[in-house]
């Protein structure tokens, strides 16, 4: 199987998963132009038999890279960050650190390129970003803003986070990353009654 990391840990006859996996790991350092199937078994190190066995072509190979994206790894993802009831500013802080142990956004970018060439990857992001939108709301919801202004700052927070500024590459994207969520929680009404508080203490 393969790690997380895309790293391969050879347990024996491959899955679709480790399949699925190496894919993605390739569309990451190469791009949609780099993913054939010959780069996977050289990858794999196998035969395409294998391939063979779990998809009836590359055709349906692609479409299963695109939806493995969205209802596996940005659900897993999400799901960690909101692991143990955490506050919504611990929910945001592990969504950005889980997204960039996990590769998840160099492969959300790689996806990104890709769904402006094949309908199958753009359906995929659009899928994405509402799951992702839909948990950044709830958070700035949680932490007291109105419906509309949560969905706003939702939409800058992911905006801010996907656009590709070459200035911003780590270690400056994540203290981008901390800047911008600062900017955009600073207010929070849920905030308020804390900081008076310890001002009265």
């Amino acid at each position: 199987m393969t790690s997380r990391s895309g790293t391969l840990r050879r347990t024996g006859r491959l899955t679709r998963l480790d399949w699925l996996e190496a894919g993605q790991a390739i569309l990451c350092d190469a791009g949609i132009a780099g993913l054939k199937l010959a780069a996977l078994t050289r990858r794999l190190h196998v035969s395409t038999g294998s391939f063979y066995h779990h998809f009836a072509d590359f055709d349906s190979y692609l479409s299963a890279v695109a939806e493995h994206f969205t209802a596996d790894q940005v659900h897993d993802t999400l799901r960690q960050a909101a692991e143990g009831s955490a506050d919504p500013l611990t929910r945001l802080r592990r969504l950005r650190t889980l997204s960039a142990r996990t590769r998840l956004f160099r492969l959300d970018a790689a996806m990104r390129v890709w769904a402006a060439t094949d309908p199958r990857a753009a359906a995929a992001m659009r899928n994405a970003e509402a799951i992702v939108l839909a948990f950044l709301t709830q958070a700035f919801r949680d932490l007291g803003y109105a419906r509309d202004e949560a969905a706003l700052r939702a939409r800058m927070l992911l905006s801010a986070n996907v656009a590709r500024i070459e200035a911003a590459a780590p270690p400056a994207g994540k203290r981008f990353f901390r800047e911008a969520l600062a900017l955009l929680t600073g207010d929070a009404p849920a905030a308020r009654p804390r900081l008076v508080a310890a001002r009265g203490r």
